[in-house]
């Protein structure tokens, strides 16, 4: 048999032969969810369990581990020392030989490659606030004093792989197990992943690592990562998957024990309890446990079977009766015959009427096509009539075009020198202004000339006069020089205050110069589209669909050929809407947008078809379908309360009523106002309550195409949003001429709107070029006023030289000359400049003569223009009226072609309906019976008359019998089959059930064989353990009382007096009178010849050793080791308190020494060995 990996294997041949014990496990609980709930909760003395706690409690037990040593494994085999009719089974010496020679032969203990954990983590778990411990593939040593959170490792892996808290005696709930002062706490355990026997490698890579998060709120949860460290799973059924497909027995109390169970198993448990460590460990109990639900299942099948038995009888009844009353009713076969017959005829005699109705229909046609035709003569008249007032009404229109676009340039060209004569003026204000810059200046020049001719004059007195009254006067010269300068430094310092306002102004003028200049051209361009618009709108034919997309038409022509509508789509919905109030056309077609390009459908079929149809016309983008109800919606109580307000349904002239509730339903028209004043739109929305029946107001902005749209929200609060007018053709149906006049009232209002901005913007240009010249005659008054204190600090300057040069000094006299003579030179530089300026400014004043003078040109040409073009207008109203007239009477025409043409169609598809209709009728009489011929001379109430006395004998008939031919058959199938079907299944349920019976009883057999097999491989185990320090000793079991007691000899020298002085037989002493460490040590032997016969690949003990002295613990942690190296591929976890100096290790062997933890520590220091 395989390894404990892999699931177990029956041969129904060999049931006697040898039995090979590895792992006992079971997979009937799976298919029995329910009951392993409650069983388990009565099991554990509880009532059910709850949600949460139920995917704790309920783990799945697992099928054996999944090593891959298992082929290389020697299996002990006892079937030759079996003996039935032996109550003490085989000889002891025997199995226990067996045994030696299987625990002698050297076996390399090689880690398995897949179910080993790796690693456990813990986080604010119990004493623990970080714990990472690396565990070696085979045998672990978890060693520290108490209290240093050696069993938190242990119960941080089962509670980590899905056991409940209440379980581990840690704790009772899973908060319990958080640290102090922390609000959550994690666990993590990797599972190595490799080789043939690895989970899902494809999945999950080389590790597996389940990870549990748990916190004070309640919250709890599971992830199942990969090697990468990725989620795969956050359910706990995967890790039970997980857990089965390994054999991680964690709820295995045998496989597990912790410090409490292994304190309760080593040193206070009673024969009953070691029993039930062992049938549980084996997971016997598991086994027996799922044979009693299959008893108990077996025993309500063959209750069930045993009710259906007794309905046999009735069921062969009812279909005797059934037979007999069909066999009854076979003389009234005659009467249907008849009936049938009668029936066939009245069905032709139907599809007869329906085809005279068709030929009506087909005559009426052909009469309404007679009447299109005699229409469409009248509309030909109307039409040359309309053509030839049209004709002369365009030629007027063309040439007032051609007057307004003469006007244009015109316009443009009087702007144009009036900017120009603008500019002259400038030109020649800026060179008077340097004129009488440069007559400062030489104002200046003599000035100085003078002061020098003076200074030298002085100068020759000067030296003619060294000494004197002099003197005397110029001293106080000097004193009211220096009061000269102060003044002039205080007249300065105020008019330097008044430079930062000059140049405020100067640079507010000049931004909002070029603040107005976007302004002008964007008029000026709203102009030019407004003119475009207009021209256009002229030169148009009037075609339907200039305003729509290219498609349209092409559409609209498909949709009229195909015959196929139950009811004719509607559209496009633009076609159908005639605009009352064309100023209100731009703002109208924005807000409704695609929907004028819409059509309306009345079913889903005509949907489906006008959808396709759109696809074969590559229509892109698709316009929208709408589908309507033919019946006009009532509006009454719905629009708003003051009835002289506009609504867009009370300006709109809606011809369809599909077209009227579509654009009422979706649009909400009637309840959209239209208010042109922006501030009578905003007090009406805005001021006071919410309008009755209103949800939006529509107003027009400065520009008359654009608009606002004013709501309110559901609270109340105020929006206003920006409605920018439709940018091209309408698509609404409106009077021409009236959109005509409307668009040139439009291209006026812009135009007044230019020249206002014109204005504005020339004004400021103007400003900005006045503060210019201000700051500019500031900078000259500056400099002026520099010079007048530079003069003043020069004057006083001069008066201290002069003091000090009216002491002889060579050389003055010159060079005051020298000055003069440079003063000179420079006035009559300035004189040069100054007549320089005179000539420029006239010039200037000659160019803007000139401007002025084509500026009087350029208007008087404007004002000829315009004359003309009014009178061109005037004549255009005149044709106007005449026209209008032609076009009535040409609309009314072709009202009246589309009016025929719609009877036309209203009758063809009349037609086409009792086509239909009569393609039905055949149809369905076609299924009755082949056409025949009708009886002449009998009318549709004779046929019915006929066919109602016929049923009502065949309901006699069928009376007396109990039913019609029909039903009587469809009875006595119906018998027939239940009867059939009862004793079939009867039949399959019975030879079921008796081959359940011989499985059940053949699992209880084989399930006794695993019982008596696993306590052999126990017995000798335990005699061989104990012979290795030389005790003796045996177990007994006994399966009935369930007990489990072991007897032991602590001296092998025993064996030589086993007869007292009577000759009688002395048995072992009791495990009570053995001394702690003799009877942990005998008990330790019990539990590693229990582990012998499990299959899960890890075992788990704490603090085995603590009952223990020296001498036992050193055999005991020896024979321990021994043990686990024999069981290869197993994993061991054993934690003790005590130190492992005096054990022998290996590589094989590693040990974990954890420190005590500290307060405030983050990571829990240990050493590996």
């Amino acid at each position: 048999m395989s390894s404990g990996s892999r699931k177990r294997a029956r041969d129904n041949t060999n049931i006697d032969e040898g039995v090979e014990i590895e792992s006992v496990t079971s997979s009937f609980r799976q298919n029995f969810p329910k009951r392993s709930r409650v069983a388990l909760a009565v099991e554990n003395g509880g009532s059910v369990v709850s949600d949460d706690e139920d995917g704790e409690e309920d783990a799945q037990m697992g099928q054996g581990g999944h090593g891959t040593h298992g082929d290389d494994r020697s299996v002990l085999s006892f079937g030759h020392l079996e003996d039935d009719d032996d109550e003490d089974g085989p000889d002891d010496l025997i199995g226990t030989q067996i045994i030696e020679k299987q625990m002698r032969e050297h076996r390399e203990n090689i880690a398995s490659d897949e179910g080993v954990i790796e690693e456990v983590f813990c986080r604010n778990f119990m004493c623990h606030t970080k714990l990472r411990i690396k565990l070696g593939p085979l045998i672990n040593f978890i060693v520290r004093d108490n209290g240093s959170g050696k069993s938190a490792v242990l119960t941080a892996l089962t509670v980590c792989l899905g056991e409940s808290a209440r379980k581990t005696n840690r704790g009772g709930n899973l908060k319990g197990m958080i640290k102090n002062g922390q609000e959550s706490a994690t666990l993590a355990v990797k599972i190595r992943n490799r080789g043939e026997g690895a989970y899902k490698p494809e999945l999950f890579g080389t590790s597996i690592t389940v990870e549990r998060n748990f916190s004070r709120s309640g919250n709890n949860g599971y992830k199942l990562k990969n090697s990468q460290d990725k989620v795969v799973s956050t359910k706990r059924s995967d890790l039970d998957d997980l857990l089965d497909y390994f054999g991680l027995q964690i709820d295995n109390p045998i496989n597990v024990l912790t410090q409490d169970l292994a304190r309760q198993f080593l040193s206070g448990s009673s024969p009953s309890e070691k029993y039930k460590f062992f049938i549980r460990g084996t997971r016997l109990e598991d086994l027996d446990r799922d044979y009693n639900v299959m008893e108990e299942n077996l025993d309500k099948i063959q209750a069930k079977l045993a009710s259906r038995k007794d309905d046999i009888p009735e069921l062969k009844l009812r279909y005797d009766e059934a037979a007999a009353r069909k066999k009854k009713l076979e003389k009234a076969a005659t009467i249907g015959r008849r009936l049938n017959d009668a029936k066939n005829q009245h069905a032709w005699a139907q599809v007869e009427e329906q085809e005279k109705l068709l030929e009506e229909f087909g005559e009426a046609v052909v009469t309404a096509e007679q009447s299109v035709r005699e229409r469409e003569e009248e509309a030909q008249t109307a039409c040359g009539t309309f053509d030839g007032h049209d004709q002369a009404h365009e030629t007027t229109v063309t040439l007032a075009e051609s007057l307004r676009e003469q006007l244009v340039p015109v316009e443009g060209q009087r702007a144009a020198s009036r900017e120009k004569f603008d500019a002259a003026r400038a030109e020649v204000t800026s060179t008077v202004a340097a004129e009488r810059e440069i007559r400062e200046h030489m104002k200046s020049a003599k000035k100085r000339v003078a002061d020098l001719e003076r200074d030298a004059t002085t100068e020759r007195d000067r030296i003619a006069n060294a000494e004197g009254a002099e003197h005397a006067q110029r001293l106080d010269r000097l004193a009211e020089l220096r009061t000269a300068v102060e003044a002039a430094r205080a007249e300065q310092k105020d008019h330097a205050e008044a430079f930062a306002s000059l140049t405020r102004a100067t640079d507010q003028a000049y931004e909002a110069y070029e603040a107005a200049k976007p302004a002008k051209d964007q008029q000026t361009e709203e102009l030019r589209s407004a003119e475009r618009t207009l021209s256009g709108t002229q030169r148009s034919q009037g075609k339907p669909y200039d305003g729509y997309r290219p498609f349209m038409e092409q559409l609209v022509r498909a949709i009229d050929n195909d015959t196929r509508w139950r009811m004719k789509p509607v559209g496009p919905m633009g076609k159908h809407v005639r605009l009352l109030k064309p100023e209100w056309s731009k703002l109208i077609e924005a807000t409704f947008g695609q929907v004028l390009e819409s059509f309306v459908v009345t079913n889903n079929e005509d949907f489906r078809m006008l959808k396709d149809l759109f696809k074969r016309n590559k229509c892109n983008p698709e316009p929208q379908i709408y589908i309507g109800n033919p019946d006009p919606l009532d509006t009454t109580g719905k629009t708003p309360d003051d009835a002289g307000l506009d609504t867009i349904l009370s300006v709109l002239n809606i011809d369809n009523t599909l077209v009227r509730n579509t654009l009422i339903i979706n649009q909400a028209i009637e309840q959209v106002v239209l208010i042109a004043d922006r501030n009578a739109a905003e007090r009406f929305m805005f001021y006071g309550p919410r309008p009755n029946n209103v949800k939006v107001a529509l107003c027009k902005g400065h520009n008359p195409n654009n608009g606002q749209r004013l709501e309110r929200s559901r609270f109340g609060q105020a929006k206003t949003s920006p409605v920018n007018g439709w940018p091209r053709e309408a698509r609404m149906q409106t009077d021409r001429e009236q959109q005509i006049r409307h668009q040139r009232e439009t291209v006026d209002h812009h135009n007044r709107i230019l020249r206002v901005v014109e204005q504005q913007v020339n004004e400021k240009r103007d400003a900005s070029t006045k503060a210019g010249q201000e700051l500019k005659r500031w900078e000259r008054e500056e400099r002026n006023l520099k010079t007048a204190v530079q003069q003043a600090e020069d004057a006083v300057e001069e008066q201290t030289h002069d003091i000090e040069a009216h002491r002889p000094r060579d050389g003055r006299l010159q060079e005051l000359e020298k000055q003069l003579k440079d003063s000179k030179d420079e006035l009559e530089s300035l004189g040069l400049s100054f007549q320089d300026a005179v000539v420029q400014k006239d010039k200037h004043s000659q160019v803007s003569a000139d401007a002025k003078h084509r500026l009087d040109e350029h208007d008087q040409e404007y004002q000829a223009a315009k004359a003309r073009l009014d009178q061109a207008e005037q004549k255009l109203a005149r044709l106007k009226d005449d026209r209008g007239r032609a076009l009535l009477a040409k609309n009314k025409a072709l009202e009246d072609i589309t009016q025929a043409k719609q009877n036309v169609a209203e009758m063809q598809v009349r037609r086409d309906e009792k086509k239909a209709t009569v393609s039905d009728f055949e149809t369905m009489a076609s299924g009755i019976s082949r056409r025949v011929p009708l009886a002449p001379g009998l009318t549709a109430q004779d046929r019915d008359d006929l066919i109602e006395r016929l049923t009502r004998d065949m309901k006699n008939q069928e009376q007396a019998a109990g039913g019609s031919e029909e039903e009587l058959a469809t009875r006595w199938q119906k018998a027939k089959t239940d009867y059939d079907d009862a004793v079939t299944q009867l039949n399959t349920a019975n030879a079921r059930g008796r081959k359940l019976v011989q499985t059940l009883n053949y699992r209880r057999l084989r399930w006794k064989k695993f019982r008596k097999f696993i306590a052999y491989r126990a017995r000798f185990t335990f005699k061989y353990l104990l012979s290795e320090r030389n005790f003796r000793g045996h177990v007994d079991m006994n399966h009935d009382k369930k007990t489990l007691e072991i007897h032991i000899e602590p001296d092998m020298a025993a064996k030589l007096s086993r007869k007292d002085a009577k000759g009688r037989e002395v048995k072992g002493r009791e495990a009570q009178t053995l001394s702690g460490g003799e009877k942990s040590f005998s008990t330790i032997c019990l539990l590693l010849s229990i582990w012998e016969a499990m299959g899960s690949p890890i075992r788990c003990l704490d603090e085995f050793d603590v009952f223990m002295d020296s001498v036992n613990r050193a055999s005991s942690m020896s024979m321990m080791i021994q043990a686990a190296r024999r069981s290869v591929g197993r994993q061991f976890i054993l934690i003790t308190p005590q130190s492992m100096n005096n054990v022998e290790m290996g590589d094989d062997v590693k040990v974990h020494k954890m420190s005590d933890p500290e307060r405030g520590q983050g990571v829990l220091p240990f050493t590996q060995e």
